[in-house]
């Protein structure tokens, strides 16, 4: 049975169409806008996190080279160094005889100098001395305090070699 006359047909949207178009639209963009609001607050996190993890491949590398590694950091990024090899006077020669260049790591993925996420990062030490991976098994208790805006995050290692971020 038809309920219209014949070559009319309905055009357009009813009411209840249009409506939960509007509500679905609304849904997206709260949860866009929450998780653009949530982003900035995990961003020293994610940078303090990175970092942790930078130290411990930073460890470890100064004891399998046997060359001490160094972290920098300032308000706009962090990096680290490590001084270029001695000349081996025992087995110089004449290609040899010039010491390497300090290391900046650039062609390491996790030891490459970075930016933070959200600068300015003021970092504080404790002890306030640079921070230095050598080849020691036990390291000195470090911390390692980041502060932005409304957030600190800080990094510690104990005496008992624990790694956490408060």
């Amino acid at each position: 049975m038809r309920t219209s006359a014949r070559g009319k047909t309905e055009a357009g949207f009813t009411l209840i169409e249009l409506l939960i178009v509007v509500v679905i639209i609304g849904i997206a963009g709260a949860m866009i806008g929450l998780s653009a609001m949530a982003a900035p607050d995990r961003a020293l996190e994610n940078d303090a996190q990175r970092l942790r993890d930078a130290f411990r491949v930073a460890q470890s590398e100064a004891r399998s080279d046997g060359r001490s590694i160094v972290w920098h950091a300032d308000a706009q990024g962090w990096w680290f160094t490590r001084a270029g090899r001695p000349v081996d006077l025992r087995e110089a020669s004449a290609e040899n005889a010039v010491p390497w260049p300090d290391d900046r790591f650039e062609r390491d993925p996790i030891l490459t100098a970075r930016k933070w996420t959200e600068p300015p990062v003021q970092v504080r030490r404790d002890p306030p001395s640079p921070l230095r991976f050598d080849t020691e098994w036990v390291r000195d208790p470090y911390t390692v305090e980041l502060v932005s805006p409304g957030r600190t995050i800080v990094i510690a290692h104990t005496a008992a070699g624990d790694d956490g971020l408060r």
